[in-house]
């Protein structure tokens, strides 16, 4: 299968190149499509190489600024702003401001292209830079200034020369939104650091970094006294030649294969915090189910060995992917697997087991009727059950509470995890006190910047939204 790279946060914020995503520097300048505007390349090489792919999108920005620029600036009108200097005082309102901005302009880009954007596409929408301090972006002072028959206001927006990730239109309003930006932790940084690292990993290996441990522990420990860095030695070791560039390089490869691997731990913190002893460990079958399973779930399935490495005493891990989005984008995937497994799991017979149906929870349920098993654990990783397909989600989870699964949800912020676990509360749910909502101490340790808003971060399963049973 040939692996096509999609474009990192470095390249949809302008500062790397938009086709071989080499970074922007003093001596590599970058220019902007002449069509667009919204993409960005190392020269005439990189934009012709690119412009197949580019091409549709590029005529459908143009359209959409002149056949749409009104309705695109309408959000801004109503925000509460500084009438000198147009700050933006509240950064909620700006926040949901720009949420409808985007979701207008990936409408009409779809519209324009008769299809559904590609994931490049909507990352390249979500990512557009715009002002910490007004939210404007460099598209919404050309369509102001269009409608209006003159300048744009802003010479082209700065980015921070920190972290490179955010941005501000003018001297004055960095002044005014710098001495916050600079002074909480600079999750930007942390961000470009990362973004760097995984543009370095796929042109290595032509896919994003993925680590799964070989070793398998004497017996099960809790994960109460330990967290992420038991995982350094292990990492340093399995790539000696790259851990040698220093604690910093090994640091970013630790938060580069905590991303999948974040889901097999997840797991097992919810087993160990929903069982009142450790008899779950010694089982000779472990059934786990995996609600609103997708390609990202299934195609990262070997990180689920992880379980089986510091449970040692299970003989079979039973995976159950469920869910509608199976099979959409790669194709069907067969109903019953054994999986392959490391050597040492094969000589003391641990097996991995893989079932995988597409369709809800709700109606899996209904679909096996007296030959349904309850599982030791149903797990929904960052579902968006209080964002999307509510009603459907919600036939899920009470069945769930029904039933009396052992269930465990995570969510990408803190916003989503508490609007997650009201919901949760609200049909009768009584939430286990380490489960949420609260930070998942196994989430992902890769933040990334929120799409559409000026501030925020999200992490896969980095929020625990409630576990319950």
């Amino acid at each position: 299968m040939n692996y096509e790279r999609i474009p990192p946060v470095i390249a949809n914020v302008g500062q790397a190149c938009y086709y071989c995503f080499k970074e922007k520097t003093a001596e590599n300048s970058l220019s902007k499509c002449s069509g667009c505007y919204h993409v960005s390349y190392c020269g005439p090489g990189c934009q012709k190489a690119h412009w197949s792919k580019h091409k549709a999108l590029c005529k459908a920005y143009k359209a959409v600024e002149t056949n749409h620029g009104r309705d695109i600036l309408a959000p801004y009108y109503f925000l509460p702003d500084d009438e000198d200097s147009l700050v933006v005082t509240d950064v909620r309102k700006l926040n949901e401001c720009l949420g409808r901005v985007g979701t207008l302009v990936m409408q009409r880009l779809e519209a324009e292209v008769n299809r559904s954007l590609r994931i490049d596409e909507r990352n390249l929408v979500g990512w557009e830079p715009r002002c910490l301090a007004c939210g404007h972006s460099d598209a919404t002072f050309r369509i102001e200034a269009k409608l209006r028959d003159r300048k744009p206001q802003s010479a082209g927006l700065k980015p921070c020369p920190t972290c490179r990730l955010s941005f501000c239109c003018s001297e004055e309003h960095w002044e005014v939104a710098k001495f916050k930006h600079q002074n909480e932790p600079c999750q930007d940084r942390l961000c470009f650091e990362d973004a760097r690292f995984a543009q370095l990993m796929s042109g290595a290996n032509a896919g994003e970094f993925k680590w799964a441990p070989e070793r398998t522990v004497t017996s099960w420990s809790s994960l109460r006294n330990t967290d992420w860095s038991d995982y350094e030695p292990g990492l340093a070791q399995a790539f000696s030649s790259v851990s040698t560039m220093g604690p910093e390089f090994l640091k970013m490869m630790l938060r580069g294969a905590a991303e999948n691997m974040s889901m097999p731990l997840t797991i097992l913190w919810g087993l160990e915090n929903l069982n009142s002893d450790d008899a779950w460990t010694q089982k000779d079958v472990l059934n786990i189910h995996i609600l609103g399973a997708a390609d990202k779930e299934v195609l990262n399935s070997q990180m689920f060995e992880e379980i089986l490495h510091r449970v040692p005493l299970v003989k079979t891990l039973k995976l159950t992917f469920i869910g509608p989005e199976l099979g959409r984008l790669t194709g069907p995937y067969p109903s019953m697997t054994e999986m392959d497994t490391c050597p040492q799991c094969l000589r003391h017979g641990r097996k991995r087991i893989h079932d995988h149906q597409p369709k809800t929870y709700h109606d899996y349920i209904i679909d096996e009727g007296s030959k349904f098993i309850k599982p030791d654990l149903a797990v929904a990783f960052d579902s968006g059950c209080s964002q999307e397909d509510i009603e459907s989600w919600k036939k899920s989870y009470v069945a769930l509470h029904q039933r009396g699964i052992p269930s465990v949800f995570t969510a990408f912020n803190s916003e989503e995890a508490q609007a997650e676990a009201d919901l949760f509360k609200s049909i009768g749910v009584t939430l286990h006190p380490e489960l949420g909502p609260k930070h998942n101490p196994w989430g992902s340790l890769l933040s990334k910047i929120e799409p559409n808003k000026v501030a925020g971060f999200y992490a896969v399963n980095g929020w625990l939204s409630g576990g319950f049973r």
